[in-house]
C-alpha cells in the first residue's frame, strides 16, 4: 500500500510565511476492543472513516472529511484487545487541525462478504460468535442505520509536520530568496518546495506546480517519498488515533419469536494516542480454575472515575485479562478531555480506581492509580514524534514505513502482581417492569467500600434486551468479600485487605443508566442466595429512569405501511443516534392490522443530540428465521428543537 504524506493546511501555509520550509503529517486509525468472555470472536468490518470539527454534526451535515478505504478492513474485537491493535487505515491525508468527531462507516452483515472478513473465517462482515453447548454459533451482528455510521464525539489533533526539523543549518536555514521561504524554493509563485530543500517542485504548493491535486482538499496529493529527515528538508509526523469498542456494553443480545440475535448499540470511544497512558499488571491464576469461550479466564479490568455528580464511579475503559494473567488497560485519557459519547463533561482522568472483577474471583479495587498527564507535554501534545527515517541521495529519499510497526503502549503505570481469591457466584436478572426502561439502557451492579465518604463502584454491567426488557443473559455476580488497597506510586505496589462492602458480602445495589437520562437511584439490592442449590437467576425490579436536566420529552408518530400485508405479524421500530439505540416500540399491532401508527413517547429532545434515524425489524412469528426483514431509513428525525415529529415508513 502506498503511504502518501498528508497535504499542508492553510494554517501550515501561513506558518511557512514566518520561516517554515516544509510540513508533512500522517494520520493512522487503529481499533481495539473489549468483549464479554462468552464471545469467541466479534468481527467488525469498516469501509470508510470520516472526521468533523463539530462534535454534534449529523451524518448528513457539512464539514465532513471522508476517507473510503480502498478495500474493507475487518478486525476481531476478541483478539484485537489488550496490547494488540488492529490497523483500520493508515497514511490518511487529514489536514492539520482539531477534530471533535470520528464517524466509522461499517460494512453491514447483509452486504456481500468482504475478502478481509472471509480471510478470518467469518460468515458475515459484522458477526458475533458465541459458544452454545460446546458448539460455536456464528450470528450476524445487526446494526442501526449502518449507512449513517457510528458517530464518536472526541478530541483529536492532527499536527502540522515537524516544523523545527524542516529548517537546516547555516545558509539553508535562512529566510532569503535562495534557500529560505522565498520565491525560488519556498512556497512562492514560481514553484513549490525546490529540490534544494529536499522535495520535488512538481508536487509543491506554489502556483506553478503541475502535480496531481487531491479532490477533497484541493491540495497537491503528495510530495515524493518524503522530505529528508535531516538538513534542509522536513520529517513526517504521525498522528495515531484509536477507536475503542466496549463489547460488554455495546453487544446487545435479544430474542425475537424464540430466536437469539445480537445487536450493536454503539458507544465507542476515540483516543488521540499522544494524550493517553495506561495501567498494567499481573494476576497470579494458579489457585483459580477459570475458563471461558475465548480462552481467557473471564476476568475483566476496568478503570473508573467519579461521575460528574459524584454519586458513583463510572467506567472509562475496560480490558480482558489474558490467559497468562497479564493485563494492559490502554489507552486511558489523561488530564481533562472529551473522548466519547458518555464522558463529555470533562471529567478528571489524572487518577483512576482500578476494578478487577469476574464471577469466579473476589473483586479487587485499587484506588488512586495516577497516570502522568501528557496533554500539555511539548513532546506529545501535537501527535507523536517524527517517524520518517531514511537516507537522502540527491533529491530522492528512501524511507522506512512506520505505519507497519505495531503500536507500543507508552506512559504505563504498573500495579505489580496481584493474587485474586476464588469465590462462588450466582446470577441475577431484572424483572419485566410495567414501566419499561429506555431501549438503550444498561443495568449496573454496584458495591461500596467500607468507610465514610466512599462512593459505589460499578462492578458488573450489561445492556437490556430492548425487545423484552430483561438482560439478554443473566449477569453472574461474585458472592465473596472485596479485596481493596491504595496504589503507592513510590513503591509500585498495592497491599490488599479483604473486607465486606457496605452492602454486605455478595450484595449489590442495582441501578440502570441510559444516554440522555438521569442515572437510576440507588436503593434496590440483590443478594447471594442464603440456601444452597439455587441455580435460577434472581429477579430485580428497577424503577424507571427520568430524562436528564435540560432534556425535553418529545414524541415520534410513525405510520407503518406493510408492502405485503400479512407477511410479517411481529416487529420492532428502533430509534438511534450515531448507531446508538435510544428508544424502541413494538410493531405487532400495526403489522397485524395491515398498517397503523406507532408512537414513541418521552424521546429525549430539545438538545443538539436530538437528531435520530430509524431502523425497522419485522418477522413472521410462524417462521421468524426465514421470513424476516431489517431495513433502515435515510431521512433524519429532527427533535433538536421540535417537541414532536411524524414519519411514514413502508415495511418491505
Amino acid at each position: 500500500m502506498t503511504r502518501p504524506q498528508a497535504a499542508c493546511s492553510a494554517a501550515a501555509l501561513a506558518a511557512l510565511t514566518l520561516g517554515v520550509v516544509g510540513c508533512s503529517t500522517r494520520s493512522n486509525v487503529s481499533a481495539i476492543g473489549n468483549t464479554a468472555p462468552l464471545y469467541s470472536h466479534v468481527y467488525v468490518t469498516a469501509q470508510a472513516v470520516w472526521f468533523n470539527g463539530s462534535a454534534t454534526a449529523g451524518p448528513d451535515d457539512g464539514g465532513w472529511t471522508r476517507f473510503t478505504l480502498s478495500t474493507p478492513v475487518t478486525v476481531d474485537l476478541v483478539t484485537d484487545s489488550g496490547t494488540n491493535f488492529a490497523n483500520l487505515v493508515t497514511d490518511l491525508k487529514l489536514a492539520p487541525g482539531s477534530y471533535s468527531q470520528v464517524r466509522l462507516i461499517p460494512l453491514d452483515a447483509s452486504a456481500p462478504l468482504s475478502a478481509s472478513a472471509q480471510a478470518l473465517g467469518a460468515q458475515y462482515n459484522m458477526e458475533a460468535d458465541i459458544i452454545d453447548g460446546g458448539v460455536t454459533r456464528q450470528l450476524p451482528l445487526e446494526l442501526l442505520n449502518p449507512d449513517k455510521g457510528l458517530g464518536i464525539p472526541t478530541s483529536l489533533t492532527v499536527p502540522i509536520g515537524n516544523i523545527g526539523a524542516a529548517l537546516g543549518a547555516g545558509a539553508l536555514a535562512g529566510t532569503g530568496t535562495t534557500n529560505g521561504v522565498g520565491t525560488t524554493n519556498g512556497f512562492g509563485s514560481t514553484g513549490g518546495l525546490g529540490t534544494t530543500n529536499g522535495c520535488s517542485t512538481v508536487t509543491g504548493f506554489g502556483t506553478g506546480t503541475s502535480g496531481a491535486v487531491d479532490p477533497t482538499t484541493g491540495l497537491p496529493v503528495t510530495s515524493p517519498a518524503g522530505c529528508p529527515s535531516t538538513g534542509a528538508g522536513s520529517t513526517t509526523t504521525t498522528a495515531e488515533f484509536t477507536v475503542g469498542f466496549d463489547g460488554v456494553r455495546d453487544l446487545v443480545p435479544f430474542t425475537y419469536a424464540g430466536t437469539n440475535a445480537i445487536l450493536l448499540s454503539s458507544h465507542e470511544s476515540a483516543y488521540d494516542l499522544s494524550r493517553v497512558g495506561g495501567i498494567q499488571g499481573q494476576l497470579t491464576l494458579t489457585n483459580l480454575t477459570l475458563t471461558s469461550a475465548n480462552g481467557t479466564p473471564g476476568i475483566e479490568v476496568s478503570a473508573e472515575v467519579l461521575s460528574s455528580d459524584g454519586s458513583r464511579h463510572v467506567v472509562v475503559a475496560s480490558s480482558p485479562v489474558a490467559s497468562d494473567g497479564t493485563f494492559t488497560l490502554y489507552p486511558l485519557p489523561t488530564g481533562t478531555q472529551t473522548f466519547n459519547a458518555f464522558n463529555t463533561s470533562n471529567l478528571n482522568y489524572s487518577s483512576y480506581d482500578l476494578v478487577i472483577h469476574g464471577a469466579g474471583i473476589a473483586t479487587i479495587i485499587i484506588k488512586a492509580v495516577q497516570i502522568p498527564d501528557v496533554a500539555s507535554s511539548s513532546s506529545s501534545s501535537f501527535g507523536s514524534t517524527p517517524t520518517v527515517t531514511g537516507t537522502t541521495t540527491g533529491s530522492s529519499l528512501t524511507t522506512t514505513n512506520p505505519d507497519l510497526t505495531p503500536i507500543q503502549p507508552s506512559n504505563l503505570v504498573s500495579v505489580g502482581t496481584l493474587l485474586p481469591r476464588a469465590v462462588s457466584s450466582y446470577t441475577a436478572n431484572i424483572a419485566n417492569a410495567s414501566a419499561p426502561l429506555p431501549a438503550g439502557a444498561a443495568v449496573g451492579f454496584y458495591q461500596t467500600l467500607p468507610g465514610s465518604g466512599e462512593v459505589p463502584y460499578l462492578i458488573e454491567a450489561a445492556p437490556i434486551d430492548p425487545f423484552n426488557q430483561v438482560l439478554g443473559n443473566a449477569q453472574a455476580l461474585s458472592s465473596g468479600t472485596v479485596d481493596s488497597g491504595t496504589y503507592v506510586s513510590s513503591a509500585g505496589t498495592v497491599t490488599l485487605v479483604s473486607t465486606a462492602p457496605q452492602e454486605q458480602a455478595g450484595t449489590y445495589q442495582v441501578a440502570a443508566t441510559a444516554p440522555s437520562y438521569t442515572d437510576g437511584a440507588f436503593g434496590v439490592t440483590v443478594s447471594a442466595p442464603t440456601t444452597t442449590g439455587v441455580t435460577s437467576a434472581l429477579a430485580v425490579t428497577l424503577q424507571p429512569l427520568s430524562l436528564a436536566s435540560g432534556v425535553a420529552a418529545a414524541s415520534l408518530a410513525a405510520t407503518i405501511t406493510p408492502a405485503s400485508p400479512g407477511k410479517y405479524d411481529q416487529g420492532e421500530i428502533m430509534l438511534s443516534r450515531n448507531g446508538q439505540l435510544i428508544a424502541s416500540a413494538a410493531l405487532d399491532a400495526a403489522l397485524q392490522a395491515g398498517g397503523g401508527t406507532v408512537t414513541l413517547s418521552a424521546v429525549p429532545g430539545g438538545t443538539s443530540s436530538g437528531l435520530y434515524y430509524l431502523t425497522v425489524r419485522a418477522w413472521s412469528s410462524g417462521n421468524p428465521t426465514a421470513v424476516q426483514t431489517r431495513q433502515w431509513y435515510p431521512a433524519a428525525v429532527d427533535l433538536r428543537s421540535a417537541s414532536s415529529a411524524s414519519v411514514d415508513l413502508t415495511v418491505n
